[in-house]
Formats: structure tokens, C-alpha cells, sequence
């Protein structure tokens, strides 16, 4: 079968399917309408569907042969991003958005689910269509696999695949090793001593020593950490003081840390403990910190990598498979990649001239709704493939 005319064809009900789900987005372990609407996809091509817990959905297609068993993995949540594309199909969900793109994951799939389901009486073996929560959590992976997702019948290989707004439509990316970076979250509490903003001396105001925390910081990706083994240390929000004239006695930071590197992944949190430490030591504060492991290094497995490769340059040829530098970003399809072989590929979804260029987690993030049927053979044809092989 050619699988992209295929998905050609079947392109104006994904665009339909892709601009539901984009509408309405909802939050990560909520996403009750949306796996309802995937469930009842699956059920009409005769996929036998498993529940995982709240929000997860499972589609399972088993060939008239036994066989090896393939696992393609969507993730389903939205993002807590106010939408401004103006588009007419803008999200009515209120300060959520599809701005990752997990809308056209989602509709990729089902896209690959319904080529696949077309031809039951030529596969050997099975096929688990893995849609699932949480991503954005980072959480959502590990609830998957802990809900049996990899397991009954057992996965032999898994693929992912990520639509970016900044790469062009008609292009993908499909690279062996080190990918994307871990991603852990911090919580730090900076307290002093509220007083009037007329007389500071009376109080012990926390925003010097909160800036110079923040300061400190960005000392250790350059001082602390070997460079050539690239960290990024983001400070995502600050929030402190209540009025004008009042010196703030309170600031809270977030964060999120991303690296390659073991070593560099484990001494992040002492690091900025000891800048944290001393530094509130000098200005007369205290503290609380907290630091949680999330998201680990996303790793393509090199034969699985090399073997998608071949696939989708059927699809697409191979001039339009790139390479790219390690992406610094996070994802917990990395949970899988800890558990089977496997690879995550990066699919085009921008288009310069319809200035569609934006960055994931923008709240002007818009793709180029031709990369849908692009993403839906890809995920068939390496399925169709592997069960082959």
C-alpha cells in the first residue's frame, strides 16, 4: 500500500478530527472529552480499545498472524496557555491551549490507526496505538507504563514522533543517540521580614537576595559545570510583595533544569543549594528548596533509529530526512526508551509562507495542517514495516 496517498485521502476528516481536538484542550489526567472521542475512533475501525486509568486510552490491532508487536505513542494533553492565533477554530476552553501540537499527535495517530485497520488481514503480529496523558506533567509516560501499557501482548519496538513549529512542513527528523534533554522542576521559598517600604533597615527585604540568587544561578553554568556538557538553568517564575510601599518579606521561584549529563543532572540541586545557602546567609534570610527528577534524557536506540529512517524515506525521500543539534527541550517518551528499543522523530509542521513559524508553547503556536497525512504514514509505514521484517 502506498500509505501517504492513503492518508492523503483521508486528510479532510483528520483536519476535521485535528481542529475538534484544538478547540477543546484540556489539562493533564483531565483530558476526559478527549479520550472519550479517541476511544470512539478506535471503536469504529474495529480496534479493541483498553482504558488505562482516567484518561489513557489503549488501541490494540492484532493481525490475522502472531507476530512482533509495535507500539506508536501520542500524547494527549493540552497546555495552560491563553490562545491568540485568531484562527476559527481557536481553543473555547478559557486559558488552555493546544500549543504543543498534541492535538496533531493525536490526529496522526488515529490517522495510522485507520490505515493500519484497513489492512488486519495482511499483518503479523500487533499493533498498540498508545494515546497518552500527562506529557506536560511529565508523568504521564511512567502512569502509562505502570498501567501495563507495554506489556499484554509485550512491545518489541516503539516509536513517537513530535510536530515542530519551527521546522518546515515536509521535513522530518530522525537521529540516533542523545535527543533531548532531562527536565527537572524546582521550588524555591526566600523569606525575610516584611516592613514599611519608607524604612527597609527596620525589615530584611528578600528581593536583593532573591536577585542575586537568580544571579548566582547563571554562575553555574558557566563556572560550576563542565561546558561541554551544556545545562540550562530557567527561572520561570517569581512572585513576591503584595503593595507599592511595602517591603515584600516573601519570594517564590519555579523552575526547570535541563542537561545530558548524569553527573551534571545529579549535582544541579547541591550546586544551587550551596548558591542558595550562602547567599542567604549574607543577606540574613532563610529558605526552603525543593528539586524534583522529572523528565529523563531522551535517547534513540541506534537500530531502531536506523530502521524508522529507511521507512519514512519512503514517505517522504531521503533528502528531506535532516539532522539537527540535541534539542535542550524535555519529553517522557524517554520513560519508554528506559524500557524498550525505540526512537522519537520530529515531524515539520511550519510553512514560512503562511507564517506559520512558532515555537512550541507559544500562544501563537499554528501548524501547517498538510504535515497531518505526512505524520499518519510515517507512523503506518514503519509499523507496516517492522511487522514485516
Amino acid at each position: 500500500m502506498d500509505t501517504l496517498k492513503r492518508a492523503d485521502e483521508i486528510k479532510p476528516w483528520m483536519v476535521e478530527l485535528r481542529r475538534d481536538f484544538h478547540m477543546h484542550p484540556e489539562p493533564s489526567y483531565e483530558e476526559v472529552r478527549t479520550s472519550k472521542i479517541i476511544a470512539e475512533e478506535l471503536k469504529e475501525m474495529d480496534i479493541e480499545v483498553i482504558t488505562t486509568g482516567k484518561t489513557g486510552v489503549i488501541g490494540l490491532l492484532k493481525g490475522e498472524k502472531p507476530g512482533k508487536v509495535i507500539a506508536l505513542r501520542a500524547d494527549i494533553d493540552g497546555l495552560s496557555v491563553t490562545e491568540d492565533t485568531g484562527l476559527p477554530y481557536s481553543s473555547k476552553n478559557l486559558g488552555y491551549m493546544h500549543a504543543c501540537g498534541h492535538d496533531t499527535h493525536i490526529t496522526e495517530l488515529l490517522g495510522a490507526a485507520k490505515i493500519l485497520s484497513d489492512l488486519k488481514d495482511e499483518l503479523c503480529g500487533s499493533v498498540k496505538f498508545i494515546f497518552q496523558p500527562a506529557e506536560e506533567a511529565a508523568t504521564g509516560s511512567d502512569y502509562m507504563i505502570e498501567h501495563g501499557a507495554l506489556q499484554n501482548p509485550k512491545v518489541d519496538m516503539i516509536i513517537g514522533m513530535h510536530t515542530f513549529g519551527m521546522l518546515e512542513t515536509g521535513k522530518m527528523v530522525v537521529q540516533k543517540g542523545p535527543f533531548m534533554a532531562s527536565g527537572d522542576k524546582w521550588h524555591l521559598i526566600v523569606e525575610g521580614k516584611s516592613c514599611h517600604g519608607s524604612s527597609p533597615w527596620q525589615g530584611v527585604d528578600v528581593m536583593p537576595c532573591a536577585v542575586a540568587i537568580m544571579e548566582g544561578f547563571q554562575t553555574i553554568v558557566t563556572r560550576f559545570n563542565d561546558a561541554r556538557n551544556p545545562i540550562v538553568i530557567n527561572v520561570g517564575t517569581v512572585n513576591a510583595g503584595e503593595r507599592f510601599n511595602v517591603v515584600p518579606g516573601k519570594v517564590e521561584m519555579m523552575g526547570m533544569n535541563r542537561t545530558f549529563s548524569k553527573h551534571s543532572r545529579e549535582m544541579m540541586p547541591k550546586w544551587m543549594k550551596k548558591i542558595i545557602d550562602g547567599i542567604c546567609g549574607a543577606y540574613g534570610c532563610t529558605y526552603d528548596f525543593k528539586y524534583k527528577e522529572g523528565y529523563s534524557p531522551t535517547v534513540n536506540e541506534d537500530t531502531s533509529t536506523e530502521f524508522a529512517e529507511k521507512s519514512i524515506a519512503k514517505i517522504i525521500g531521503e533528502e528531506n530526512i535532516i539532522q539537527i543539534g540535541k534539542i535542550m527541550g524535555s519529553e517522557d517518551f524517554s520513560s519508554y526508551l528506559e524500557k524498550v528499543p525505540g526512537t522519537f522523530m520530529i515531524l515539520g509542521g511550519g510553512n514560512k509562507e503562511k507564517g506559520y513559524m512558532y515555537s512550541q508553547h507559544s500562544n501563537h503556536f499554528t501548524i501547517d495542517e498538510n504535515c497531518l497525512p505526512i505524520g499518519a504514514a510515517a507512523y503506518a509505514q514503519v509499523a507496516l514495516d517492522f511487522l514485516k521484517a
